[in-house]
């Protein structure tokens, strides 16, 4: 009888086991047909019912009609073998052993069924390990091994250390709590973590502190790819590579202005294809999943971008094609890799199977290292290249953190895309029309929306028409006052217009959550008769208030009062909402360089997004007394505050 546990290993053997229970919702220990189209619907990949009892009946070698985990287990060990050797098995066969690659986990709180990939728990443990192994901080967690990616992450210090992986000093040491000796303490260094990733873009739904401090593992992986994809493609952009100049389709009236709204993904595919055009190969790329099974991209990529003195050392493409195993092609290419030190992210069989995102994350680290573009060539003029403003990243960062979408229920489901370039990641009306509904539910007729894909040629009037929507339903959300701006100003990407509608409605977003948290009982006007505080008086109000109330001599006259560029009101108001926060001995006080400032402000911001409040400013904004951004601190700070009295 074979021994599951050691020919699987006794990990994989008890995570099959886990799926196999999962999925026999009836616990008679057999799967019929519709228990296990259950997995394939999970995972996206729903099998028709003839697909299914033939599955079934390949599986079901004692002809019961049901499959046992015997059976089960059988099915994967075969694959497993069939792959190692290079031999081909069915269709069924490959779909169902990929399946059971996704470990499902049961979500305690909603008893929902979630999947995680046991390929990226290795990458990301290995990217990890790789970046981290000589911090001081991080020695007690390291190397990460298999399940120690969940259980690791518990105290928050190594999440932070990989956010300021990907977005260095985001978060100043000063205030994580190193040694956490207690829960509390724990979850002050995840709150940081969270709302910081919240702060450089990450899609913070639905996870908190819990989350990770259980290593629920679904949610730990979704948040770390999240983190190290901003570090993988911060460079990605034309202001950091010039060079991406060379990848404008000006033949199809494309400009450096279409380029640089492209996503990272997008400039990588095309950079990727840009090398596969000078190495004179056909091949071409449209994803990082199906079109680069087969090496063929990856042996002419790694060839063209390679220094002369490597190339000796590393196999030709002729070389890697003439073997007919993709494996053994897939193996001889991460040993070119390997040889400029980028074998990082995928194993042969990720390439072969095509994960997208371990094969993003591996030709984007290939791009940081090796561009290959010559930039030195055909250098770009400075006033062409399109920098982004510390205020637009910041409108940029928090769209990114909402994750808008069309409301719950309604078809067809539509998501936004991460927005990599301000002006053109609104330009087709999507994502205002979104935060409309968000800041104030139902004001958006969705039935009348136009959603991609567009067609090829009515893309123009389809956005052109949601944008106008955008402006029509403005007027229904309180605050708003739209002077000059038109529909077509958004699709034109009128910066100066654009700016000042994503503020107004930042503004009425978080005005929004002030009025539902107030535990006063400040009534609207519609109710007072009376007119309604300002925004920024009201949370000036609020502040002052807070200070006295916890003893404060601290008080702001407005979000341009010379005393907030020292940061003392702002700590002192986390200090207030959250008494014991601050370690005053950290701050200077004595001098007012534009070092000593700065530094008191990253004090300031990190111990406010400690005690989880959501924080979207910079440092700088603070010292520059830049009035939009200040009030932002302050309603986070009021928002965390009167989330602590409901």
């Amino acid at each position: 009888m074979v021994n599951y546990s050691e020919e699987l290993g006794a990990q994989k053997y008890q995570q099959l086991v886990d799926v196999f229970q999962s999925l026999d919702e009836n616990g008679n220990g057999t799967l019929d047909s519709s228990e296990i189209g259950k997995l394939f619907a999970e995972v996206g990949a729903p099998l028709s019912p003839d697909q299914l009892v033939q599955l079934v009946e390949e599986v079901d070698k004692d002809r019961n009609g049901v499959i046992s985990l015997e059976e089960f287990l059988q099915m994967y060990l075969k694959h497993k073998q069939q792959k190692a050797s290079g031999e081909t098995d069915s269709s069924l066969g490959r779909k169902l052993s990929k399946a059971v690659e996704l470990v499902q986990t049961k979500n305690e709180a909603s008893g929902a069924v979630h999947s995680y990939s046991e390929p990226e728990v290795r990458a990301f443990s290995q990217y990890i390990n790789d970046n981290l192994s000589g911090d001081p901080l991080c020695k007690k967690y390291l190397p990460l091994i298999g399940v120690d990616l969940f259980t690791k992450m518990k105290d928050g210090v190594l999440l932070i250390k990989v956010i300021n992986l990907s977005a260095p000093d985001t978060i100043d040491e000063r205030v994580i709590n190193k040694n956490p000796k207690n829960e509390f303490q724990m979850r002050e260094n995840h709150d940081l973590a969270v709302t910081t990733a919240s702060s450089i873009g990450c899609r913070i739904v639905n996870i908190g502190a819990n989350d990770i401090m259980a290593g629920t593992p679904h949610l730990v992986l979704g948040l770390l790819w999240q983190v190290i994809r901003i570090g993988l493609v911060s460079k990605v952009n034309l202001q950091m590579h010039p060079g991406l100049a060379k990848l404008v389709d000006s033949e199809n009236g494309e400009t450096l202005k279409d380029l640089a709204s492209m996503s990272p993904e997008d400039l990588l595919i095309r950079w990727v294809n840009y090398h596969l055009a000078n190495a004179g190969t056909n091949k071409r790329i449209k994803n990082f999943s199906d079109d680069i099974k087969d090496s063929e991209a990856y042996a002419h990529l790694l060839d063209q971008i390679a220094p002369k003195e490597k190339k000796s050392e590393m196999a030709s493409p002729q070389t890697v094609m003439c073997n007919p195993k993709l494996l053994e092609r897939a193996e001889t290419n991460l040993e070119s890799a390997d040889k400029l030190d980028c074998r990082k992210f995928v194993t042969p069989q990720d390439i072969v199977d095509g994960n997208d995102k371990l094969n993003m994350a591996f030709v984007a680290n290939l791009f940081n290292n090796y561009p290959g573009l010559n930039e030195e060539e055909e250098p770009v003029a400075p006033e062409e290249i399109i920098t982004e403003t510390r205020e637009e990243k910041t409108f940029r960062n928090w769209i990114n953190s909402l994750g808008l979408g069309t409301p719950e229920g309604f078809k067809p489901k539509w998501e936004a895309t991460y927005v990599n370039n301000l002006y053109g990641g609104l330009a087709n009306g999507l994502i205002i029309l979104a935060i409309e509904d968000t800041i104030r539910p139902e004001t958006v007729d969705w039935s009348k929306v136009c959603f991609p894909p567009f067609k090829q040629n009515r893309a123009e009037i389809q956005s052109r028409q949601n944008c106008k929507y955008a402006i029509d339903y403005a007027p229904k959300i309180s605050g708003l006052k739209l002077v000059s701006i038109g529909g077509n100003d958004i699709y034109d990407e009128r910066e100066t217009l654009v700016l000042g509608l994503v503020w107004q409605l930042m503004r009425a977003y978080t005005k929004n959550i002030l009025d539902s948290l107030n535990s006063e009982g400040n009534e609207p006007a519609e109710t007072t008769g009376q007119k309604k505080q300002e925004v920024e008086g009201f949370i000036i109000t609020w502040v002052n208030s807070a200070l006295s109330t916890a003893g404060k001599e601290s008080q702001i006259a407005d979000f341009k009062d010379k005393s907030i560029q020292s940061s003392i009101p702002i700590v002192d108001l986390i200090e207030a909402i959250r008494p014991n926060t601050v370690d005053y001995s950290l701050l200077d006080t004595q001098s007012n360089t534009p070092e000593i400032l700065l530094s008191n402000a990253k004090l300031a911001i990190n111990w406010g997004r400690k005690i989880g409040a959501k924080i979207y400013a910079l440092p700088e904004d603070v010292v520059e007394l830049k009035h939009k951004m200040v009030m932002t601190i302050f309603a986070c700070l009021m928002e965390r505050g009167l989330q602590n009295k409901s």
